[in-house]
């Protein structure tokens, strides 16, 4: 499992709040992820470092509970394998997210949260 994840709300240069959330942090193995409450929140924005041979997934759920993080819901995006900074957009809300690595051989993951909001 991953090391570390918070979510934290910071006030936007117009009034508005933001959500930033450390989805993973140093991940260095096949990890499910854990699901975070995004209701309310959109669009989002998905920042992901750190992949040498991996796979990453970001997973989406309209559940009205929280899932299991062993319960994938479906992908947002594309497979991530590459190297470097990814942006992943969200097309729609979403009421639960999470950052999945899939597959693992080598490196050191962070992904990253970011949602300007909606009001």
């Amino acid at each position: 499992m991953a090391v570390h994840r918070t979510i934290v709300a910071a006030e936007a240069s117009q009034g508005n709040a933001a959500l930033t959330a450390r989805l993973l942090e140093a991940v260095g193995a096949v990890d499910d992820g854990v699901w975070i409450d995004v209701a309310g929140w959109f669009p989002f924005c998905f920042e992901i470092n750190g992949i040498t041979v991996a796979t990453v997934q970001i997973r989406g759920s309209l559940a009205p509970t929280k899932p299991a993080n062993t319960v994938h819901g479906f992908q947002v995006g594309a497979n991530v394998t590459t190297t470097g900074s990814q942006n992943i957009a969200s097309l729609e809300p979403l009421r639960w997210v999470k950052a999945r690595v899939s597959a693992w051989t080598s490196g050191s993951i962070d992904v990253d949260m970011i949602s300007p909001g909606n009001d």
